[in-house]
């Protein structure tokens, strides 16, 4: 069942807009982190001392963790999935910075799971479904299939129009593709195929190129 929390009390403690520029700056600090890991991990055989550096990228990667991953760190994050704080901003945020670093795509999957079940206000929900729209522009992630979850159960008419005028258009970008994805999930039908058939149409048509837009590089 939905968490109730009144709606006085959903308002974000801190701006969005800060909240996402935030989120911005903690993703670049881990990226980083986590890079260092990679660049000490090559030469940490080499002598005790690589081995000691190689160490303390690890500890000062999972040190920072805890307080970067999502906005208000890992307090905030346990009460968003065990609904103990009405305030959502904190993961409105999240999926609107959509921010990459490593896990960051199985973070996002989870909010988008949890926030089928959350009462929402309208604006909460209206940025939701702006953030759904963005992805449709984006490469296709993990995530990606959570937000079709989620929308085909709590996205509002405006949103389906927006979303069939852009499946319906005569250039099949790599957006108008997803958008039919979108509808066709709605619909309770099969995405597989329509994925399949983009791939054998690339194999039989010559000179045509499937557009799948998949994101090649390992997740985050």
């Amino acid at each position: 069942m939905p968490h109730f929390f009144p709606q006085a009390f959903m308002e974000p403690a801190v701006p969005l807009s800060d909240l996402v520029q935030t989120m911005h700056a903690h993703a670049a600090r881990l990226r980083a982190l986590h890079a260092l890991i990679g660049e000490t991990y090559a030469q940490h055989s080499a002598s005790a001392a690589a081995c000691k550096q190689w160490q303390d990228a690890c500890t000062d990667f999972h040190g920072a963790y805890g307080d970067l991953f999502f906005p208000g760190g890992e307090l905030a994050w346990e009460q968003f999935i065990d609904g103990s704080s009405p305030d959502v901003g904190c993961a409105l945020a999240f999926l609107q910075a959509d921010p990459w670093y490593h896990r960051s795509g199985y973070h996002k999957q989870v909010v988008w799971h949890r926030f089928k079940r959350t009462v929402l206000t309208r604006d909460d929900l209206q940025l939701l479904e702006e953030v759904a729209l963005d992805y449709l522009g984006r490469l296709v992630r993990r995530e990606f299939w959570h937000m079709v979850r989620f929308v085909r159960l709590r996205a509002g008419a405006r949103f389906w129009q927006r979303v069939e005028q852009m499946a319906s258009d005569p250039v099949r970008s790599a957006p108008a593709i997803k958008a039919t994805w979108l509808v066709l999930a709605r619909q309770n039908k099969p995405v597989h195929r329509a994925i399949a058939n983009e791939v054998r149409r690339a194999r039989y048509q010559p000179g045509y190129q499937a557009v799948l837009d998949f994101r090649s590089r390992p997740e985050g």
